[in-house]
């Protein structure tokens, strides 16, 4: 309650909406941005597809990259590179996708997993506009 407190005596009321209103945008776009989930994933090695990956069942499988095997994880409707032979693992570290349209990968290994569908849009935001 010591904060409570503070932000009374340490703010005005139009500071307090100030941050109110910050809140209730950041929630706002966070929940404008976010991606449908995806029904499946595609794992290319070299961009040329290797398999395809339903995100409904829970799987553990490798395929052959370039510095040998990469384990790619699927749990829950999401997905990940679990393991590989790679000198500094930054695939790893991007850690469970889930949302159409996301990726990650491993460069040095070639595979990319990419979460197929589309990105949650506005109906009236345009694409693209030719002439």
């Amino acid at each position: 309650m010591k904060w409570l407190a503070l932000l009374r005596r340490g703010s005005t009321v139009g500071d307090r909406w100030v941050m109110v209103l910050t809140g209730l945008g950041i929630v706002t776009l966070g929940m404008a941005m976010s991606a449908e989930p995806g029904r499946r994933a595609q794992v290319l090695r070299d961009n040329r597809p290797l398999l395809m990956l339903p995100l409904d069942r829970d799987v553990t499988t490798q395929v052959e990259g370039r510095l040998g095997p990469v384990t790619i994880q699927v749990e829950k409707g999401r997905i990940r590179l679990l393991e590989y032979n790679s000198p500094r693992l930054i695939g790893t570290r991007t850690g469970w996708i889930q949302g159409a349209g996301q990726t990650t990968a491993c460069v040095p290994c070639g595979i990319l997993v990419q979460v197929e569908g589309h990105a949650k849009r506005s109906s009236t935001e345009l694409d693209a506009v030719a002439q």
